[in-house]
């Protein structure tokens, strides 16, 4: 009756074995499904992020087009005001400016004394 229980576990352990290598390639194909899945859905979400990037930049610029535009029209028009302006009002800025710049007196030496 002994050999019979050895021989009983023996071939029950041989199952057991067959049983858990059965179930770590149910396992390791599971994994790599669930792998595939996860790839995909990150390759999804950076398709889908990268479109948006894009989009938003996109949207910059024209955005900053549209400023520059408008920037160099206003400039435009402000060289345009400055080139019609007349000798006369152009000599009383200059005159203003230049006395702004130009050194006034010296007037820590009066009467020429240094």
């Amino acid at each position: 009756m002994t050999d019979g229980l050895l021989e009983n576990i023996i071939q029950l352990e041989k199952r057991i074995q067959v049983e858990v290598a059965a179930e770590q390639a149910r396992a390791d194909e599971w994994q790599q499904r669930e792998l595939i899945t996860i790839e995909s859905s990150l390759a999804a979400a950076l398709t889908a992020e990268e479109e948006r990037f894009r989009q938003m930049l996109a949207e910059e610029k024209a955005k900053l087009q549209s400023e520059g535009a408008a920037l160099e029209a206003t400039s435009s028009a402000w060289c345009q005001r400055l080139s019609s302006l007349d000798d006369a009002t152009l000599r009383d800025v200059l005159k203003r400016h230049l006395a702004e710049i130009l050194p006034r007196g010296d007037h820590d030496h009066p009467y020429g004394q240094s």
